[in-house]
C-alpha cells in the first residue's frame, strides 16, 4: 500500500529505537555494526598486506551505504553482474565498475553506452568468444569504444561462462588488442568449482590459476595489453589461493591481481562459514564475523517437537542451506542459545523448527536466525537496520535490487 514503510522498518526513523521495544514488525533482517566494521577492516588489511586490489561484488548488497563503506576502506572498484547493476552502482557514485559478465543484448548495451558517455566512469567488461565481442563492440557508439576496457574470460569444463581452451583465449586476446577497445587483461571465476573433497577443489582452483597466469604472461610477452592490465579472480570461497599463487606467478609483468570477493562483508552461518579461508576451515589466520541475521517470532507449537516461526523464503535465503536458529529471546527478555534446534523446511512465510529439548521455544519467543549465502537474503529487503550489541539501531542500509 502506498505510504507504507519498507518491509521490516517502522513508520518513523528507526535510529535510536531498539529491536526488542515493539517498534519493529517481525520478521526483520539486521546487520551487526561491530561485525561489519571488523570484516571491512580485516579484508582491507589482508589486501594491503598482500599487494592485491579489491573490487567487491556489489550485487551482494546493492546498498549505497555499504558500497560507500567498502570504497572508504580502499576498494579499487566495485563489481556488477549485469549492466543494470552497473548503472545502479554508477548512481551510487562508484567511479570504477567491473561487469563480471558478457553484455550482448541491446538494452544492456544501451546502459553501457550511457555510462561510457560519462567522463567520471571507468568501465570493464568480459568477452569469452568472438560472437560476444562482436555483439559488445557492435552495440556501442563508435566514439565510446576506446573507453571500454575488455577482459578475456576463461572458464572450466562443466562451469559457467569463459573459454575452456587456452589457445582460443590467446586468439581472442589478440583480436581484442587489435582494437577499437583496449585489452584490459584476463578474468575468471574460481568459485564455480565445487568438489565434495576440499583438497580436490583446491587442486582444481590452483590449476585454473596457473592457466590465468600463463595466459597473462603470453599477453604480456606479446605486448597485447593496454595500460595497467589486471588478472581478476577471487570470489568469497578461495581468495586465499588467488593471493598465494597469482601475484607471484605474475611477477615481472605489468599485471595486477584483483579480487572480487563480496560476501566477506557479512560472512554467513552456512556456505561461506564452511568454505571461506577466514571461516570455520581456517586456512588463513584472520576470521570474519557473521554480520547478517533475521529475527522472527515463534507463531505456533502444534506438536511436541515442532515449532513454527514467522520466517520463510521471502525473508531469508534457502538456496545454499536453510536458516540456522542461533539464539532465543524470551518474552521475559531472557536470552540464550539454541544449540540443538534446527530448521527442517521453509515455506514462503514459515519455518519448521525441530526442537531439542521439546520445551526450547514457546509462542511469542523471538529467534535469531543465521543465514547461508547473504546475496539472496539482501535482495528480500528494501532496508536493513544496522544495530549495536544491545539491539539499538545506529544506521539503516537501503538496498536497490
Amino acid at each position: 500500500m502506498a505510504g507504507e514503510p519498507p518491509k521490516g522498518l517502522p513508520s518513523t526513523d528507526p535510529r535510536g529505537a531498539n529491536l526488542f521495544d515493539g517498534t519493529f514488525p517481525l520478521p526483520v533482517a539486521v546487520l551487526d555494526g561491530a561485525a561489519l566494521d571488523h570484516n571491512l577492516a580485516t579484508m582491507a588489511r589482508y589486501c594491503a598486506d598482500n599487494a592485491v586490489l579489491l573490487a567487491p561484488h556489489g550485487k551482494t548488497t546493492m546498498s549505497p551505504e555499504l558500497v560507500r563503506r567498502q570504497l572508504e576502506h580502499g576498494a579499487w572498484a566495485v563489481t556488477a553482474a549485469t549492466a543494470w547493476q552497473a548503472g545502479v552502482l554508477a548512481a551510487f557514485g562508484v567511479p570504477r565498475i567491473l561487469i563480471a559478465n558478457q553484455v550482448v543484448d541491446a538494452g544492456s548495451l544501451a546502459v553501457l553506452d550511457r555510462l561510457l558517455a560519462r567522463a567520471d566512469i571507468e568501465l570493464y567488461c568480459y568477452a569469452d568468444s568472438t560472437a560476444a565481442l562482436d555483439a559488445l563492440l557492435g552495440g556501442l557508439a563508435p566514439g565510446h569504444l576506446g573507453r571500454l576496457r575488455v577482459l578475456v574470460e576463461i572458464g572450466v569444463a562443466g562451469g559457467r561462462t569463459g573459454l575452456r581452451d587456452d589457445r582460443e583465449a590467446l586468439a581472442l586476446a589478440r583480436r581484442i588488442a587489435a582494437g577499437p577497445a583496449p585489452l584490459a587483461g584476463v578474468a575468471a571465476f574460481e568459485g564455480i568449482i565445487d568438489e565434495p573433497d576440499l583438497g580436490a577443489g583446491l587442486a582444481r582452483v590452483d590449476a585454473l590459476l596457473r592457466r590465468i597466469a600463463g595466459l597473462c604472461r603470453e599477453i604480456d610477452a606479446a605486448g597485447l595489453a593496454g595500460p595497467a592490465p589486471i588478472a581478476t579472480v577471487g570470489g568469497s570461497a578461495y581468495f586465499d589461493r588467488v593471493v598465494r599463487l597469482l601475484p607471484r606467478a605474475l611477477a615481472g609483468t605489468g599485471f595486477r591481481t584483483v579480487l572480487r570477493s563480496g560476501c566477506y562483508l557479512t560472512h554467513d552461518a552456512g556456505s561461506y562459514h564452511a568454505l571461506s579461508p577466514f571461516g570455520a576451515g581456517g586456512r588463513e589466520a584472520p576470521r570474519l564475523r557473521e554480520a547478517l541475521h533475521v529475527w522472527a517470532p515463534v507463531l505456533s507449537r502444534p506438536e511436541p517437537e515442532l515449532a513454527i516461526a514467522g520466517l520463510g523464503r521471502r525473508d531469508a535465503s534457502a538456496d545454499a542451506g536453510l536458516p540456522v536458529p542461533q539464539l532465543v529471546r524470551r518474552r521475559t527478555g531472557e536470552a540464550g542459545p539454541l544449540p540443538s534446534t534446527v530448521v527442517t523446511a521453509v515455506n514462503d512465510q514459515h519455518a519448521y523448527l525441530h526442537l531439542a529439548p521439546p520445551d526450547a521455544l514457546a509462542v511469542g519467543d523471538l529467534v535469531r536466525f543465521g543465514i547461508s549465502h547473504p546475496c539472496t537474503t539482501f535482495d528480500k529487503w528494501h532496508a536493513i537496520p544496522v544495530v549495536d550489541p544491545d539491539g539499538t539501531v545506529i544506521d539503516v542500509a537501503h538496498t536497490h535490487f
